[in-house]
């Protein structure tokens, strides 16, 4: 083909096959852009493999037939199976209801302010349910009459029962009304739950509150279920009734403990199972619990006091199925169970961050003893770990897509990053947030000694440099020559290290303005090689600089940039990131005294995709910032403008103007809603 017929090539008259394999690969947000391209791309949206990557979010606006979002949706040509209602208020929508239910496959309410009668007609026109979630719906099962037959007809509740046959997952997050008569005429319902989500729920667990509330129910078979109250024997009963397709429990941030044990004498098959934060839990219970589930693929025990070495080697034996481990804040594992975690030869993700007792041994005898292809994700932030022990990480773990190094200041350095940038080429994830002594160099391997030198032989060009940081050290003896010049630092340790950065800034900030810096310069691995990263976190990295910016971060995927507290950077550095980082949808620059009004008018015209964008604390930001953001960001959804007093005259007013928006993080504001209440005061018209 020549380069004319090239040129003149039509991107709608390529064959759908090969539109559907490139859309394969992806990310959600660029799904969208493609889809805006043409009729022929938009049409590839619909098929059955991207319908059930999208889920159709509804946060914080009233829904009603005669308005948006509500009347938007019912117009639009695509179908949709997944749908979210977050803080929503609930107007006359008859007609979405029913546009919903022709479709619909999964439904999640959280917060959402609803009665039961408005529960029944939703579920009643969404017949093709697989996924319900009910996350702190408060008023729902206040009254305790849920589901009651004495208060429904039968026909509500026999069109509810074969709606919700088909049901696979059930969540029922942070209910504090949930009552052991609600969920057994919920789960009655459910005959083939797979999934059973009852996180942060007020469980009670004790048998004295059971013999209580149940003083019979030893005596007859056939008891009064509490109306007041949920107890953990009568989901005992519940789970014993699912226990053939059960194969998910979440019991995450409740009071179980001894309980677990007469779990594991039911037939559970369970795969995956989140505990985190039950600090009830022992060491014996949950060595006995997890003894009986050998299928288990996924295991969440984050926050609590249980886990100790010897169920770490238990779990590496009996558990040598998981993919998915979670011991986040396990201060009682130290390095000898560390050591077992070699033994899970599937693991692909593994949370072993803030245990305080596992160092640089516990992991180079541990997960990164041999090379591993299988590890995909790696969160070891707030270890005491080496620089050894990082480059051990990446030597032997080259195929992780996530690595998580918070706060790991004595490992996290230049050398350390630029083995990391060398061999995990297939890194999508990489957070190093607080890793203060990283530098420009590490990121973009920069010879920082040779462009010294460059600086150097500049002579008066330089100069000028000079008067704006002391010498090094100072001369003590003869300046005539009679006498070797003898130096002698009067400087403390810390004041050293400052003088040094100083230096260091110095001579990274004359190289950049005076063009010094050129190909060769780079001698080592620079960050840009990891050509899918699309989540970089350097928030309190302070000694990044532009240059970083400039030389080293050009990732057209990069979707979440964190830079809070790099105060160096500027509208230099800026100015060569938004264009070469075009798909940016989390910015976060707070703290950044050096971000100014130009800065965010660059920032905010050349970011089309930017849904969060967090300033707190630039100072020098003014209502020319708002303005910038007024008219740019027509997607922006949340908005952190913390100590940005200059920015606050009308602020509420100013910002009614972006529809999208619905989480402004202000002084004296609580973060809920007021962005949103500013702007429904107006429109309750439902």
């Amino acid at each position: 083909m020549s380069s004319l017929e090239y040129s003149s090539a039509r991107y709608d008259e390529l064959p759908l096959e090969i539109v559907l394999k490139i859309f394969g690969y992806l990310d959600y947000s660029d799904l969208l852009a493609a889809g805006s391209t043409c009729h022929l791309w938009h049409s590839a949206l619909d098929q059955t493999e991207f319908k059930a990557r999208t889920r159709v979010c509804f946060s914080k606006v009233v829904l009603s037939d005669q308005q948006s979002p509500a009347v938007d949706l019912m117009r639009c040509d695509r179908r949709f199976n997944h749908f979210m209602l977050e803080d929503v208020t609930l107007g006359q929508a008859p007609e979405l209801l029913r546009f919903l239910g022709q479709t619909a496959q999964s439904l999640a309410l959280d917060n959402v302010d609803l009665n039961d009668k408005q529960f029944y007609g939703m579920l009643g026109v969404l017949p093709h349910l697989h996924s319900l979630s009910l996350k702190r719906c408060l008023p729902l099962f206040m009254s305790g009459s849920f589901l009651e037959n004495g208060t429904n007809s039968s026909s509500i509740l026999n069109e509810l029962a074969t709606n919700l046959s088909g049901m696979r997952e059930l969540s029922l997050c942070d209910n504090q009304y949930l009552t052991d008569a609600i969920l057994m005429r919920l789960t009655s319902f459910m005959p083939r739950l797979e999934v059973i989500n009852m996180a942060g729920c007020q469980i009670a667990f004790h048998n004295a509150l059971q013999l209580r509330f149940y003083p019979n129910a030893s005596q007859s078979d056939s008891v009064m279920l509490s109306e007041l109250l949920l107890t953990f024997t009568f989901i005992l009963t519940m789970l014993s009734l699912k226990q053939r397709t059960l194969r998910e429990l979440n019991f995450s941030h409740t009071l179980i403990g001894q309980s677990l044990l007469p779990l594991g004498q039911l037939n559970l098959k369970l795969q995956r199972l989140y505990l985190a934060g039950c600090r009830q839990l022992n060491a014996t219970t949950i060595r006995t619990f997890l003894a009986t589930q050998p299928l288990l693929t996924a295991l969440d025990l984050s926050g609590t006091t249980c886990v100790t070495d010897e169920n770490l080697a238990c779990i590496a034996e009996t558990n040598s199925q998981l993919e998915n481990l979670k011991i986040n804040c396990c201060t009682r594992v130290t390095n000898v169970g560390a050591i077992h975690l070699h033994k899970l030869r599937r693991l692909k993700s593994l949370d072993i961050s803030n245990c305080d007792g596992i160092t640089s041994d516990g992991i180079t005898a541990g997960v990164a003893a041999e090379e591993n292809s299988i590890m995909l994700e790696l969160n070891v932030s707030h270890l005491q770990i080496c620089e050894e022990c990082v480059k051990s990480i990446a030597s032997n773990l080259r195929s992780l897509r996530s690595l998580h190094l918070n706060n790991c200041v004595n490992g996290v350095t230049d050398e350390a990053i630029q083995f990391v940038i060398g061999q995990l080429r297939w890194l999508r994830d990489l957070s190093l947030e607080h890793c203060s002594g990283l530098t420009d160099a590490g990121l973009t391997g920069l010879n920082i000694s040779k462009l010294e030198q460059s600086r150097k032989q500049l002579g008066p060009q330089a100069s000028t440099m000079e008067n704006f940081y002391p010498p090094y050290s100072h001369s003590l003896g003869e300046r005539d020559g009679s006498l070797q010049s003898v130096k002698i630092s009067l400087r403390s340790k810390a004041e050293d290290e400052i003088v040094r950065d100083a230096r260091r800034k110095q001579v990274m900030l004359a190289a950049y303005e005076m063009k010094l810096i050129h190909k060769e310069d780079f001698q080592g691995h620079n960050i840009q090689q990891l050509r899918g990263l699309r989540t970089l976190n350097l928030r309190g990295c302070n000694k990044i600089s532009d240059v970083s910016l400039k030389y080293g971060l050009k990732h057209i995927e990069l979707r979440r940039l964190m830079l809070s507290n790099c105060q160096q950077i500027s509208l230099l550095g800026m100015e060569a990131l938004v264009n070469s980082c075009p798909s940016i949808e989390e910015l976060d620059l707070s703290d950044c005294y050096n971000i100014t009004d130009k800065t965010m008018q660059v920032v905010t015209a050349n970011l089309p995709r930017l849904r969060a964008l967090h300033i707190s604390g630039c100072s020098q930001l003014t209502k020319h910032t708002l303005d910038a953001i007024i008219v740019n960001c027509t997607g922006l959804q949340t908005l952190s403008v913390y100590r940005c007093r200059s920015m606050y005259a009308d602020i509420e007013e100013r910002l009614s103007g972006i529809r999208t928006l619905r989480n402004l993080n202000m002084d004296n504001m609580t973060s809920i809603d007021n962005a949103e209440f500013f702007r429904l005061k107006k429109r309750l018209d439902y």
